[in-house]
């Protein structure tokens, strides 16, 4: 009677065994997928607030639409655009609000440079902008 008790017991350890390894690399796997999505957002957030600085120093840009009062990056339009280093950024000004295509150069770790882009107003109006404009 011991013999077959001791068997079952067995069998139960055995057919946990997969389900606690598969578990902890399960959560292994969440940890690792975790930390990699956090340092993506990491990163998006620090390019995003160096970009708005960028945008907000470019002068052109705040002739045409006053005090800016709101930037948010624009997922479609930048998706659109044709090159790899263009952005898209909607911004809101005082006076003016509009889309923002714009080429962005990585100076250092700190820094985005607005090389060259297009300002399309809401009335239509396109105002060449950056350090580098291109020609329209």
């Amino acid at each position: 009677m011991h013999e077959s008790t001791s068997a079952e017991t067995s069998e139960v350890r055995r057919s946990r065994t997969p389900w606690i390894i598969g578990g902890i690399v399960a959560l292994v796997m969440l940890l690792l997928v975790g930390a990699a999505a956090s340092l993506a957002w990491f990163g998006i957030n620090t390019f995003n607030d160096q970009a708005y600085t960028a945008i907000r120093a470019d002068r052109a840009i705040v002739d045409a639409v006053g005090k800016i009062t709101d930037i948010r990056f624009d997922f479609e339009a930048t998706g659109n655009a044709p090159g790899d280093e263009e952005f898209a950024y909607r911004i809101t000004g005082e006076h003016a609000s509009g889309l923002l295509v714009g080429r962005f150069v990585t100076i250092n770790a700190d820094i985005e440079d607005l090389r060259e882009g297009v300002l399309t107003l809401d009335d239509g109006r396109r105002i060449v902008v950056g350090s580098a404009p291109a020609a329209d």
